[in-house]
Order: C-alpha cells, then structure tokens, then sequence
C-alpha cells in the first residue's frame, strides 16, 4: 500500500490540491478526506455549533481521542486493497490540529499538550508510524500563515485567529517531518499542484503536469462589440496564440460532467473544471503555447481562474463607449441593448475593476494593437545584457578591413549619440563569419532611444565619408524593439542575436529585449522569401539593379526556403549545395559560389535569376489544391 499525506493549515489549499488531483488520476488514486468522515462518533454539528463544541463543550482528551480515532478509522479503511491513497491531512496536521485545540481550550503550555496529544496517540495509535510520504503546503511564518488562513475564513473570530496561530506554530515543529515542503504561499494554485505532482512523481505516482505546455493565457472581457473578438484575431495572426471562448470550455466541461446547469455551479469548481478542459485541450495540441479566452463574463469565474493560473493568466478588459459599440454593431441599436443588458446581470462590466489591463477601445484599431504588442512582448522582455553575447569588433571572424570599419563605427556612433545609444550589433555576413573582402558590406543593426535621427545621420555622413567600406545600418527604437515592429530581415538578425548565433559589440544595461520565438521567425521567413522573389523580379522586368544586388537576392531566396525546411546556412557555398541537395531540379541553373560569381556576368546573373524565379513558380504552382473534402474536416465546429 502506497500512502502519501499532504498536510497544511486550514485554508491552505489542500482540498482544492486534491480535487484537481482526484480529477487527473481517476480511480487511480483513492482520497482519503476529513477524518471526522470516518468518525462514527463525532457530533452531527456544523458551522458555530461545531465551533462551540470543538472549543468550548468537548473536554480535550474526548476532542483529541475522536480526531486520532478517526485518523485511525480513515487508514484503516482506505488501505484494505492495493493502490494509492492520498490522505488530506496526515497524521502531522491532525496532531498539530489536537496541540493547537488543547492549549486554547485548557490555555495551558505547548509542552503540556504535546504531552496530553502523545498519550492520547499512544493509546490509539500504539507504535503505528506516521505516512512513509508527506508533503506539507506552507503558508510561511506562524504569524503570516495565521493571518493567510484568517483572511480567507468567512466570519473569522479572535478565538478563531488565536487557535490558527497555534496550529501554525504546531506545524512548524513538525516541518522537519514532511518528506517535502510547498511554499503555498508563493505560487498560484495551478503551480502547487504541479509542485505536488512533481513530488508524488519520487515515489512512483506520475501524473503529468497540469497546463504543462501552456505557456500564457490571455482572458478578453468587455461588453458587447467592443473589441474583444478582434483582440483575439490580432493576437492570433501577430502572436500565434490560439484563440477559445470561454462558452466553449464551460460547455465542454457540463458534457464530460453531467452538469445541467454549469452556471449554476460554484464558481470555484467551475473555474476548475474550466482549467480542467484548456489542460486537455493543451495536452492533444501538445505544440500549441500561448491561448486567449474570449468573453469573459462573469467577475466571480474571472477571479477564480486568476487564483488557478496566477501570473500565467492576463486579464484584459476593453471598454467602449455605447456610441461607439452601436457604431461598430451589425445588430440593431436595440438588440445591441438586450445584449448589454444580459452581459451586466452576468456582471461583465465589474471585471473592468478587477482585470490586470483595462483598454480603452475607443480609438482607432492601430491604438487597440500596440496595446496588445506592449501586452504580449514586455511579459516576455529580459535584460538584454544578461541574455546577449558581446565581442569586441576586433575580434569578429572578418577580414581586416572589415573588423576595423566595425570598430570605428561603434567608437564614432557612440560618442555621438552617448547613453542615447542601447545596442550595437554588427549582422549579416560580417556577423555571422563568412564575409568576403570584395563584396560584402558592413550591415549593423543599431537600437537608439527616440529623438536620434538628426545627430545619427550626421555621424553615419561622417563615417561613410572616411571609409571605402559601404555601411549598411538599420536602426530601431527602444520601443519598436520592445514591441517588434520590424520587417521580416530585422526580425531574423534579432532572433539570431537572440539565440547566441551572432554577437552585438555594445548593449544598454537597461535595454530590454523581448522574446523572438521560433514560431514567429518561421511566419517572418515566408514573408522576407516573398519579398525576395519580388526583389528578383523587378530587374527581370527591367528595373535597373546591380548585379551583386542581384546574385543576393537569389541567395537569399534559397537560404529563406531551406530556413522553413529547418536548414540555416549563410555561406553561399553552402547554400547552393544545400539548395540542389534538398530541392533538386532538372534544368535549374546552379547557384554559384562567390568565386564563381566574380567570373560572371551581368548576363550570367540575369540568366540564373530567371531559371531560379522560373524554379520558385513552377514550385509554388505545383503544391495540390484541398478540395471540398480536403477542407471539410477544418470547417467542422
């Protein structure tokens, strides 16, 4: 038989640990719940009768020998077959419970009712040993812990303070007991339990984590037509977050439940089952990170799936002006007014006072998106300089001249803009190693606090005027940076700076960088691919270019469609043996290298942009159209 305790306070989250365990494991597991359950004898009492008898009416030997007892009494019937059994409270807290009782009922000294619990134990228990496994959720300090588990009582007495004080105090000598320790106090709900599970994983119980993949979730509340479900589309197509209506999850929960009518639920249980669906729906879309929920309506759930998720949960409320509800409203003024009034019975516009960002969405829809970009991308910033790596210029694998022109741009920029400037990274060929002293140009990605423009044109004017090295910079705020408004190339070097491929050679102490996702850089590839294709084109169309802007542009459009099949190259060498070996094709002239290059000419490079662009037609052209069947299944509601 394998037992295993979690003990804490009152008010310290077991019961609610255990229901979202009991839920996970089935008949997997066997819950053992409160030992007066078990306890035949204990009063048929509840609420301030109880209270009265546990601390006033019952002597304190006849209190402790019911709670032991039933402790007894509740093992003795879980572990009559295999399996495992998990016991809300363990023998630690009940005797805990007992010492606390006893010093407020007789007011007598710790020591005395240790003395009085231990008899009492011994007569009831003899030489049982406590759970081989025990986890104790703790609420901190005796003091602090007290007054966690006061607050959350509903019509709490000093009697009732005082008894928690001590049962605090009584749990504290017995920490050195437990198996494994949870600070309660410092995660959300869905954290412990994952703490607990990751426990229970030690003894052989494993049970997978709760939202283990689930990275955020944002929950859009507001009345009707204000902007919830275009939120929810932006955030979608900008961030990849995958978007779900609360009714959804309520509705799948009431059918896996039986629940006829899940809005009359508690709303603790509610929310819980709501977690419940999003961690099953997680769990089959194993890929899939960052979620909205939409239509957040009731304030009661919203709380409670707060306390669940903590800081993994942004609530975000946007408000609107009836006028201009009515104004963006498909529905007639008067039908848009039922719907409101429907919302506010539910209480939809008091999460506006609860919720973590309360947007006003009244404005035109690129105010409502950098909103959202501020949301999405400053919960993901971290100091850049703990996260980049930095060389000197010196020191890049370069040529000579090259080394120097980055050196002397970072010392003159520098000096110009001073702590105006927060981040100097030297990118493209020169930053990744494989420059070539001819042809490649020195391409630095600056990031600059606003108001720089004037003095920075000056000293790149300067610069480029006493180097024979074309400088190619592309500069970014501090706040285009945090909110990534960037073309797709910028993106890429960011992403690369990112991940540690390539070095910056300066970095702010207080820059920020957000996060650059894999997911995103994939999207931002498709979008840069087209656009050199477009490059490509416009000299076959007789826009006049040079012929190494050409020959790049070939490159590149071979290097961002073996980026989306999961090849990163950035030699040229490279990228065309890369490029024939993966997508071969019979008559598609070959990509040559730079030496190769230098032997061509214009007409040569013409000839090879054609066959390419030619190439990338007939592939894009060749992919198979869905048909309706195709199709069916992703319509399907």
């Amino acid at each position: 038989m394998n037992v295993i305790a979690l003990d804490g306070a009152d008010n310290s989250g077991k019961t609610t640990q255990l229901r979202l365990l009991r839920r996970a494991t089935g008949d997997e597991v066997r819950i053992g719940g409160s030992v007066h359950h078990y306890q035949p004898r204990w009063p048929e009492l509840s609420g301030a009768e109880l209270a009265h008898w546990w601390f006033t009416g019952s002597r304190s030997e006849e209190l402790v020998t019911l709670l032991l007892d039933g402790y007894r009494r509740r093992l003795d019937a879980l572990t009559d077959r295999p399996g495992w059994v998990v016991l809300d409270r363990g023998l630690a807290t009940v005797e805990a419970s007992c010492v606390a009782s006893v010093m407020l009922k007789d007011d007598c000294s710790a020591r005395d009712a240790e003395a009085m619990v231990a008899g009492v134990r011994a007569e009831v228990l003899g030489e049982s040993a406590p759970e081989p496994y025990s986890v104790l959720l703790g609420l901190g300090p005796a003091v602090e812990g007290a007054a966690l588990s006061v607050g959350r009582e509903r019509g709490a007495d000093e009697r009732y303070a005082r008894y928690q004080y001590l049962l605090h105090t009584a749990l504290q000598t017995r920490r050195s007991r437990h198996s494994a320790v949870i600070e309660a106090d410092r995660a959300d709900i869905v954290d412990v339990q994952n703490q607990f599970r990751s426990h229970l994983s030690q003894v052989g119980l494993q049970v997978r984590p709760l939202l283990g993949g689930v990275r955020r979730v944002i929950g859009l509340g507001g009345m009707s037509e204000s902007g919830k479900s275009s939120a929810g589309e932006y955030l979608r197509r900008r961030f990849g977050t995958t978007r779900l209506k609360l009714g959804y999850l309520i509705e799948l929960a009431a059918a896996r439940n039986g629940l006829t009518d899940p809005y009359g639920e508690e709303p603790r249980l509610l929310a819980e089952l709501v977690v419940d669906e999003l961690d099953r729906y997680a769990h089959a879309h194993y890929y899939l990170l960052d979620y909205t929920i939409e239509s957040l309506h009731r304030p009661d759930i919203t709380s409670e799936l707060k306390r669940l998720l903590g800081k993994r949960l942004d609530v975000v409320y946007l408000d609107a002006s009836p006028q201009v509800r009515a104004r963006r409203s498909l529905v007639d003024p008067a039908a848009l007014a039922r719907n409101d009034e429907v919302k506010r019975a539910r209480g939809a516009d008091r999460i506006a006072a609860t919720c973590d960002l309360l947007v006003d969405n009244s404005g035109p829809r690129p105010d409502l998106e950098v909103v959202l970009d501020r949301l999405m991308t400053g919960a993901t910033a971290r100091p850049a300089a703990e996260s980049l790596r930095v060389t000197d210029p010196l020191e890049l694998a370069a040529p000579t001249a090259l080394r120097h022109a980055a050196a002397t741009a970072l010392h003159g920029i520098r000096t110009a803009l001073g702590e105006r400037l927060l981040l100097f990274a030297v990118a493209g060929s020169v930053g990744f190693g494989t420059a070539d002293p001819e042809l490649s140009d020195l391409d630095v990605l600056l990031v600059v606090e606003s108001g720089c423009t004037t003095d920075l044109a000056a000293e790149l004017a300067r610069l480029r005027g006493e180097s024979d090295v074309k400088l190619g910079i592309t500069v970014l705020t501090r706040h285009e940076l945090l909110l990534q408004r960037c073309d797709s190339r910028t993106y890429s070097a960011l992403y690369s700076l990112g991940q540690g491929r390539i070095a910056c050679q300066y970095v702010g102490a207080d820059l920020e960088l957000p996060a650059f996702t894999g997911t995103q850089r994939h999207q931002r590839t498709i979008e840069y691919l087209a656009r050199t294709l477009h490059e490509i084109r416009r000299p076959l169309l007789g826009v006049e270019t040079s012929r190494y802007r050409l020959y790049k542009s070939v490159l590149n459009a071979a290097k961002m469609l073996l980026r989306l099949a999961g090849v990163e190259e950035t030699d040229p060498a490279a990228i065309s043996a890369e490029f024939e070996r993966m997508f071969p094709a019979q008559g598609r002239i070959r990509i040559p290298d730079r030496d190769e290059y230098r032997e061509s000419g214009l007409d040569e490079i013409a000839a090879l942009a054609s066959s390419v662009l030619h190439w990338f037609e007939e592939y894009l052209a060749s992919a198979p159209a869905p048909t309706v069947a195709d199709l069916a299944p992703l319509t399907a509601v």
